[in-house]
């Protein structure tokens, strides 16, 4: 072909060439992901996901209770684009544990530290953990075994976290939480990501208060609009959920920058005493101590405004709950007919937690709701009564003392159900 002929071509080939400048094919530009295999020092080989890049930061990603999402292939990618690498590993399927809150809680920090480790020895990087959930007693727990570990350098920036769930257990609805202790022997740096909807949110200064004791710095940046688990949603989320989880990647850039910027002790700080055993709440739970409760008062579904005073002479469940909670969903049918069965002398009360009267509207349009439902938009109320879980429930005797809770769904017309009630309802006022 002579030259002639050649440049007939040339405006296309430009043409071409400019289109794939603007619009090029569905993931060109991409880091391609690899795996590894590191060794712990209990001979536990960990599976590890790595989005390689060229930064100096790579951040040690431990996967959620439930397993990987999509959503961590696309974080993956984006970190690794903006000069982050990344490390993901499932510790539940490494340990060959079953994805239950016992095992998450199980999980000591050898294998956390053995991957802090490696991941700076293989890359010469800072390493930040991230985790979400219970796992994020585990990530606490490899920052103080690979401080225990001796390190020579302070390699490891801290951890980021978002809703973290650090308690022993779930206790008794009402009572107190009790955090594992490593969060009050904590020393390096900690950035909290905590959603403004999500169950910790009013109790974040018990976390911070217990963090701070072991002397670590802690960071706080609160997301609005959404609630736990936001970006692990695996099916419908919300447009707030999508765009919180958009903005994820660039906030997890700058926790990294926070927690390079401030000290980061080699020492572990020393373990405090073992944390008390904690009443934890297995169906109906009997208060010894029976307390009177301070009165509140919400605007219901449609606005009216009503006081738990109302109620006064009347035995009461007190239900909070949520419509996202399958469980509490579950036992609305059976809530119907435990006011049925036991009539005048007895109320029901619900208190929504943090969704808007229009959706709990519709919600009452496709379920049958036979009591009131409170909107407690914020959360204050459920703050207050030191819910933890969802549904939880207390029992108010005529004098309105708690008497009996519950942080799980029951079948509340049960016959003993039903008879511990009534029994309240002979009291005398």
């Amino acid at each position: 072909m002579d030259a002639r002929v050649s440049t007939r071509f040339l405006p296309r080939l430009c043409l071409l060439l400019s289109l794939l400048l603007l619009f090029p094919p569905a993931g060109a530009g991409e880091v391609e992901s690899r795996t590894l295999t590191v060794t712990d020092p209990a001979g536990v080989d960990l599976g590890v996901t790595v989005y390689p890049a060229t930064g100096d930061r790579l951040y040690l990603w431990l996967l959620p209770q439930a397993g990987e999402h999509a959503n961590h292939a696309r974080f993956g990618h984006e970190l690794a684009a903006m000069g982050v690498e990344v490390w993901q590993v499932d510790l539940l399927d490494a340990h060959f544990l079953p994805r239950t809150n016992e095992s998450m809680r199980s999980l000591d920090g050898v294998s956390v530290a053995a991957l802090l480790r490696a991941a700076h020895a293989q890359t010469g990087k800072q390493v930040m953990l991230v985790a979400s959930g219970r796992p994020a007693i585990t990530a606490l727990r490899g920052l103080r075994q690979w401080q225990e570990d001796g390190p020579e350098e302070a390699y490891v920036l801290g951890a980021a976290l978002a809703f973290p769930n650090l308690m022993v257990d779930t206790p008794v609805a009402g009572a107190h939480a009790e955090f594992v202790d490593v969060v009050r022997a904590t020393s390096l740096p900690v950035f909290l990501l905590q959603p403004a909807q999500g169950v910790y949110r009013w109790h974040l200064d018990d976390i911070l208060t217990d963090l701070r004791r072991g002397g670590s710095a802690v960071f706080v940046q609160t997301v609005p609009d959404v609630r736990d688990f936001y970006y692990l949603r695996r099916t419908d989320p919300e447009p707030e959920e999508q765009a919180a989880a958009e903005r994820l990647p660039a906030q997890l850039l700058q926790a990294g920058r926070l927690l390079a910027s401030v000290p980061r002790p080699l020492a572990a700080a020393p373990l405090p005493e073992a944390t008390r055993a904690i009443e934890v709440g297995r169906g109906l739970v009997a208060r010894d101590r029976p307390r009177p409760v301070a009165d509140f008062a919400l605007t219901d579904h449609l606005g009216d405004e009503q006081s738990l005073s109302d109620y006064d002479g009347q035995v009461v469940l007190l239900n909070f709950w949520a419509s996202w909670c399958p469980p509490c969903v579950h036992e609305i049918p059976s809530m119907n007919r435990m006011a049925e069965t036991l009539g005048e002398g007895f109320a029901i009360v619900s208190v929504n937690y943090q969704e808007s009267a229009e959706h709990i509207t519709a919600f009452m349009q496709e379920v049958q709701v036979d009591f009131p439902v409170l909107m407690d938009f914020d959360g204050r109320v459920a703050a207050d009564w030191r819910v933890f879980a969802f549904p939880s429930s207390f029992i108010l005797d005529r004098d309105g003392r708690v008497r009996y809770s519950v942080n799980s769904a029951i079948e509340w017309d049960d016959p003993d159900v039903i008879a511990t009630v009534e029994a309240l309802m002979a009291e005398p006022k």
